[in-house]
């Protein structure tokens, strides 16, 4: 091999070894670059997951916070505890959830309960980093926010087979007898929304029943048919496909048949006679499902205990009770009518059974109840008192 051509192969040979050394370089940096972008993915899920868990949280803690406006209506203290309870039932990227009192904004008017749930560093908790710690990014700040709000409902089930008239304005004066509805004498009735209109027209010089009424007493007694119309009075009805007094009482001591929905503008059919028995029987079952149920009415509490806590202001010991049941109200204009005659429902209100006397059921006026509500709807309504919880943001 001559002496050119042996030249030739060694500068052959040493720009393969360069070409190599920088496939090297390229790979090696490729790689780098590659496992940067593997690591980071790491930490950006492990941040959504974070993020994602924050919002649950904060969802959660709106909704039962909101949730207190069914249980104790305007009552602010029982909001923010359940918010707070309910926030630290979730955790954050294995943290509990811990609620400062600014993370919670209430407000009883528009009956809505915002949440912010934060990890970050103010305040010592942002989330910690793995892989980005190389770029210098040693924690993320983390947050979420949600509000729920306690909405009209579409409409109501699980109704007591009982219906009691609306409140109506009381003229009072000499000779107007203030227990019943006498309408020559001043009083008069103006329903919260005017039948029969599209879209509906809402009155707001109404004179029913409303949140205003929580925890006035109530006593039901059976209409003695003879004529003028008591506030006490109860009218017992059936829903549709049912009648006798076997079914009147299974309702009136579990529940009407919860698949259907009753609201405003609704017809049933009165039950004959005036169930006395089965409904001082169906009552006395409703009670003995929660005997130790009471009602605390300390301080503006206004809710339902147990037997103890009649005088605590703790909002803490409110609760749910099977004996807190929706009650049907028509337009003390227009009394049904005795033996399975059509009437119409004008609206709803809540009652906790307190007690039995003799044959008169005393309870306590609700403005809500937290008997599966529907959700809101455009055709129909379950009147001003009852409502259902949802997120709006």
């Amino acid at each position: 091999m001559s002496k050119n051509i042996r030249a030739r192969f060694r500068a052959l040979q040493l720009r393969v070894r360069e070409q190599r050394g920088a496939v090297l370089v390229v790979v090696a940096g490729g790689m780098l670059a590659l496992t940067s972008v593997v690591a980071l993915s790491v930490d950006v899920g492990l941040m959504t997951t974070a993020r994602v868990e924050a919002q649950r949280a904060a969802d959660a803690a709106a909704m039962a916070g909101a949730g207190a406006f069914i249980r104790s209506p305007g009552n602010s203290g029982l909001a923010r505890l359940l918010a707070t309870e309910y926030a630290a039932r979730n955790s954050v990227r294995h943290l509990s959830v811990s609620l400062l009192e600014d993370d919670i904004v209430i407000d009883t008017d528009a009956l809505t309960v915002t949440v912010y749930v934060y990890r970050n560093r103010n305040r010592g908790t942002a989330v910690p980093t793995f892989f980005a710690r190389v770029f210098g990014i040693n924690e993320v700040n983390i947050g979420a926010m949600a509000t729920a709000e306690a909405a009209p409902a579409g409409g109501i089930n699980c109704l007591l087979p009982v219906a009691v008239p609306d409140r109506w304005y009381e003229a009072g004066g000499s000779g107007n007898d203030p227990n019943d509805y006498n309408p020559e004498d001043g009083d008069r009735y103006v329903p919260w929304m005017q039948p029969n209109t599209d879209p509906p027209v809402f009155n707001e010089a109404s004179t029913g029943y409303t949140d205003t009424d929580l925890g006035e007493p109530i006593a039901l007694k059976s209409n003695t048919a003879n004529g003028g119309l008591n506030p006490s009075w109860y009218y017992p009805w059936r829903p549709p496909g049912q009648s006798g007094a076997s079914d009147y009482q299974t309702n009136v001591n579990s529940c009407v048949d919860p698949s259907i929905l009753f609201y405003v503008g609704i017809n049933v059919d009165t039950e004959p006679g005036n169930m006395s028995g089965p409904t001082m029987k169906g009552f006395q079952d409703l009670i003995d499902k929660d005997p130790t149920a009471r009602w605390n009415d300390r301080n503006g509490m206004k809710c339902v205990v147990d037997d103890g806590y009649q005088g605590s202001d703790d909002s803490k010991f409110c609760r749910d009770s099977p004996r807190i049941r929706p009650v049907p109200l028509f337009d003390p204009t227009e009394e049904p009518d005795p033996g399975a005659k059509p009437f119409t429902f004008t609206n709803f209100a809540g009652i906790f059974v307190e007690e039995i006397e003799g044959k008169t059921v005393y309870g306590r006026w609700l403005g809500y109840t937290g008997v599966n509500p529907a959700s809101p709807d455009e055709d129909t309504t379950a009147g001003p008192l009852f409502k259902v919880i949802r997120l709006i943001e």
